[in-house]
């Protein structure tokens, strides 16, 4: 990686388990983070066992659903092999505080950009309620600015994580439904995610 040519740096895909597949319905259920759990908490176990040579800086990156397996795993597995996490373009990752994943709250990062729709998953008050809670009259649902789909929004001060610049991504009139929750891993919003994976932001 360019950031840090001095150290190595590897990345793996991991999908090992049954992703939503809808966002109007599969999304909206807990169901599959709970299944991914324990398989990505195997994995992130098995990789530490293989590793030989010296220390490693392991990180754990989420995005979109995938945010709530992470924070899932995390939180049911204290003391996983894991330095840091990211979660970008989070509709929540199923704890309310950084300190309940079992990483220091330092080492948690969050961003979500200007224009990614996923900031207007619905508190669960609001879902409970049938529609988004802007759409009731006053008094009707009770809602917090901070209370996501999934629990605090990641984001915020309220759940203790450290955040960090991305690019707004492309309104949601100009390429498709949701361009922007896509658009992490270019530009600027890519160099960011590369120097908190090497140590370089902080």
């Amino acid at each position: 990686m360019t950031q840090d040519p001095g150290h190595q740096t590897a990345s793996v895909l991991w999908l090992g388990y049954d992703a939503p597949q809808s966002i109007l319905t599969d999304a909206t259920s807990d169901g599959y983070a709970e299944a991914a759990k324990d398989p990505l908490s195997r994995f992130l176990t098995g990789v530490d066992t293989a590793h030989s040579g010296g220390p490693v800086n392991s990180t754990v990156l989420g995005h979109s659903y995938g945010t709530l397996v992470a924070g899932q795993a995390l939180a049911s597995h204290p003391g996983l092999p894991v330095d840091n996490v990211i979660f970008v373009g989070s509709p929540g990752v199923g704890v309310d505080h950084a300190k309940d994943l079992g990483v220091p709250p330092d080492h948690v990062w969050a961003a979500t950009a200007e224009n990614d729709l996923v900031d207007l998953a619905p508190s669960p008050n609001a879902v409970a309620g049938g529609l988004l809670g802007p759409l009731w009259p006053p008094g009707v649902i009770e809602l917090d600015d901070h209370s996501i789909l999934y629990g605090t929004d990641p984001t915020t001060d309220d759940f203790g994580a450290r955040t960090f610049d991305v690019a707004p991504g492309k309104d949601v009139m100009s390429d498709g439904p949701m361009p922007a929750h896509s658009q992490y891993w270019q530009g600027q919003s890519l160099r960011n995610l590369g120097g908190i994976v090497t140590g370089k932001n902080g």
